[in-house]
């Protein structure tokens, strides 16, 4: 049994099935978004990163897209529910809406992006499916160090190394199957 079926076995019939419902959707939206556990609740994670938390109170089921504002970004399509800084109320018994979801969704990957890179100079860039797009570092607010590019379906695309900026040494190219196709000298 995974961990959200474990924690879901706490909730009625109705309310168990309208969480899983919410996560199914989201996880069919996000299809590279992985489970987890974050401040108590399930999580769907893109890379280290919590994208939302979805738990079941005793008159409501509560959506936690990870970030605030999200009456101000939704405002209309909010008005019918019960809305806080972080928080969304929904139906005990249905699922949280799929294209409210998606929207949200898309939101918080926005957001996500726009908080890289780091102060350490870690970098991270998500494509739309919550996949990881590209990863490496920065120096003095420029690319430095090993990076990575990836493909829409996860698979690595290209990487290699960055010295102050420039591309430097060997880059690898693999084609969708992981298989080696180019390297080039730089």
């Amino acid at each position: 049994m995974d961990i959200f079926a474990a924690h879901m076995k706490k909730f009625p019939r109705e309310q168990r099935l309208a969480l899983m419902k919410t996560i199914e959707s989201a996880e069919e939206l996000f299809p590279l978004a992985t489970r987890g556990v974050a401040w108590g609740m399930p999580t769907l994670k893109i890379g280290e990163e919590n994208l939302c938390h979805i738990e079941g109170f005793k008159n409501h089921n509560s959506l936690f897209p990870s970030f605030g504002a999200i009456s101000e970004l939704f405002e209309k399509e909010l008005s019918k529910y019960t809305v806080s800084k972080g928080t969304i109320h929904f139906d005990m018994d249905k699922p949280f809406p799929k294209p409210l979801l998606k929207k949200i969704l898309l939101a918080r990957i926005d957001q996500i992006n726009k908080g890289y890179p780091k102060k350490n100079g870690q970098f991270l860039e998500f494509y739309k499916n919550g996949g990881i797009k590209a990863e490496g570092k920065y120096k003095a607010g420029v690319i430095h160090g090993e990076w990575k590019f990836y493909r829409l379906d996860g698979s690595l695309m290209r990487c290699g190394f960055f010295k102050n900026g420039e591309q430097s040494g060997i880059w690898k190219t693999f084609d969708a199957k992981g298989r080696l196709v180019k390297e080039t000298q730089f």
